[in-house]
């Protein structure tokens, strides 16, 4: 395992506190859930927007249920000293990716292979037709 160098560490320190941040942020997405209640209306067209509003919501909390869970697994390795090593190939993620994007857990390489196999299949699995 490598040893880190100071300046690794005030970065990692560094991208810990922005990492703690965005897991708060995301944490409070989740308080908020009036918009899921099922509301019973006369108009049809009110029961079309409001089944496409929490269709919306429950896709957003999707979504945040997944960074949510990418960013605990960066603080994890943070606090693990593996934090930075792509977990595909083994090697460095780039500074600048880990600017971007602190939460990675795959180089640049890696992630470009990964949505490549991932443009094949659609959100269950199933082969897309062209």
């Amino acid at each position: 395992m490598n040893t880190l160098t100071a300046i690794d560490r005030s970065q990692n320190a560094a991208r810990a506190s922005v990492l703690r941040a965005k897991l708060e942020e995301l944490s409070r997405s989740f308080e908020d859930r009036s918009e899921l209640a099922v509301d019973t209306s006369a108009d049809p067209l009110d029961v079309v927007r409001a089944s496409t509003d929490r269709d919306i919501r429950v896709q957003t909390l999707n979504m945040n249920s997944r960074a949510l869970a990418d960013v605990r697994k960066a603080i994890t390795a943070i606090d693990e000293g593996v934090y930075g090593t792509c977990e595909d190939c083994e090697e460095q993620i780039s500074a600048r990716r880990l600017a971007a994007i602190p939460w990675a857990t795959v180089c640049v390489k890696c992630q470009e292979a990964r949505d490549q196999a991932d443009r094949g299949t659609d959100d269950y699995g199933f082969s897309v037709a062209a």
